[in-house]
C-alpha cells in the first residue's frame, strides 16, 4: 500500500485538530521509513523477484518494521515520544499522542490488505496478508478510494483560514493521486535497493511536507 495509508492520516487529524497533518503523513509510513535502511543493512530483506506480484516484484522479510508485535511496540514508543516530549506542553497531548501512536500502527493493518502472506503477527510464522497485490487494477483502485474517504472525511471536518487553504487541499490530494497512477502504471520497477532506499525516505519526508503546508490553510470546524 502507498498513498491509501495517507486516508489514515487525514482521519486521525479530523478527530484530533491538534497534531500535525504532516507529523501524521510520516507516522503511517514510519515502518517502511525503517525498513528500506533496514534492509540496506541486512537486518531485514528485499529480494527483487520478477512477476512475483502484479503491482511489485518485492519479495520482503520484515519481522521488526512490519510484524504485527514490532508494529505495537514502534506505536507505543511514538506515544512515549508525543506524550512525554514532542506534545508535553500542549493542552491535548494524550490525545495527539494516541493518534500518532494509531498513525504507525496502522500501516500493518492497512498493509494487510494488499500484501502477500509476508506479514509475521510475531518474529515468524504465521504470517498473513489478503493478497490484493496480485490484483494491479483492484489495488489501484481501493488505493484511491481509501485516500478520498480519508481526504474527505478531513474536508468534512475542517475549513479554510483563507481561499488557498481550499486550493491546497485539492491540489495535494490530486498530486498523491498522480503520483499514485505514475506508480503503478508509468514508472518502471526498480531492483537497486540504494536508490529505492533513497526515494523512499526523499518522498515519504516530502509528502510530510507538503501535508503540513497545506494544513496551515486550513481549521478544525468551529474554530
Amino acid at each position: 500500500m502507498f498513498v491509501g495509508h495517507y486516508a489514515v492520516a487525514y482521519a486521525l487529524k479530523a478527530k484530533e485538530p491538534k497534531a500535525s497533518l504532516g507529523m501524521l503523513f510520516i507516522a503511517v509510513q514510519f515502518v517502511d521509513l525503517l525498513f528500506f535502511p533496514f534492509a540496506l543493512m541486512g537486518i531485514e530483506h528485499l529480494n527483487f523477484v520478477e512477476g512475483y506480484t502484479q503491482v511489485n516484484n518485492y519479495q520482503m522479510e520484515f519481522p521488526f518494521t512490519h510484524g504485527l508485535a514490532g508494529s505495537l511496540v514502534w506505536a507505543l514508543l511514538a506515544f512515549v515520544l508525543y506524550y512525554f516530549g514532542l506534545a508535553r506542553k500542549q493542552d491535548r497531548r494524550k490525545g495527539i499522542a494516541v493518534v500518532m501512536a494509531l498513525a504507525v500502527l496502522s500501516h500493518w493493518f492497512v498493509d494487510l490488505l494488499v500484501h502477500t502472506p509476508d506479514l509475521p503477527l510475531w518474529y515468524g510464522p504465521p504470517k498473513v496478508g489478503l493478497g490484493l497485490w496480485q490484483h494491479k487494477h483492484l489495488t489501484f483502485a481501493l488505493e484511491g478510494l481509501l485516500l478520498l474517504a480519508g481526504w474527505g472525511y478531513y474536508m468534512k471536518r475542517s475549513q479554510p483560514k483563507k481561499r488557498w487553504g481550499t486550493f491546497a487541499a485539492y491540489a495535494l490530494v490530486f498530486f498523491l493521486l498522480l503520483i499514485n497512477y505514475l506508480n503503478f502504471y508509468v514508472l518502471p520497477q526498480g531492483e537497486d535497493l540504494m536508490g529505492l532506499t533513497l526515494s523512499a525516505v526523499f518522498t515519504y519526508l516530502f509528502f510530510g511536507l507538503l501535508a503540513y503546508g497545506a494544513d496551515r490553510g486550513r481549521v478544525a470546524m468551529g474554530t
